[in-house]
């Protein structure tokens, strides 16, 4: 498993979607819901990237769950189009993990959105991240 534990402030990890049919709305553009996916999916491939499965993570009694999210869309993306996906750490904490997210299209920025993942135990209570998934460095990662 990695020394950073489950990831550090500045993080990143850039992956690649090809827009599916059933994926879009009656106009042929991506729907709105799907882009919720996509950042789900690239936090997921994050937390791999640092030695961590989710499921794993669940066996254990530890969760991650969406406290906030907010998501702006600037441009629409299309059936068959090919996005890259960033995900970046921006504060952590022993109970909870804040992320950035941009959807660029050819170069251009389309969306641009914000979580803030709660951890919590299998009751759904806030619990704090286990000293395995903190790292080795336990100071508090949030922004000054």
């Amino acid at each position: 498993m990695s020394e950073a534990g489950i990831g550090r402030k500045g993080d990143t990890i850039t992956v690649e979607f090809r827009v599916r049919f059933a994926e879009c709305d009656s106009f042929g553009y991506l729907h709105h819901a799907k882009y919720w996916e996509y950042f789900e999916q690239a936090r997921t491939e994050l937390l791999r990237q640092n030695g961590f499965r989710y499921r794993d993570l669940e066996k254990q009694g530890v969760n991650f769950v969406v406290y906030k999210c907010d998501c702006t869309y600037k441009a629409p993306i299309r059936y068959d189009d090919v996005v890259a996906v960033t995900v970046r750490v921006v504060r952590m904490s022993r109970t909870r993990v804040d992320h950035d997210y941009e959807i660029r299209l050819d170069g251009v920025t389309t969306c641009v959105a914000h979580t803030t993942l709660a951890c919590v135990g299998p009751d759904g209570k806030p619990i704090l991240m286990p000293d395995s998934l903190w790292g080795e460095d336990e100071e508090d990662q949030s922004e000054s």
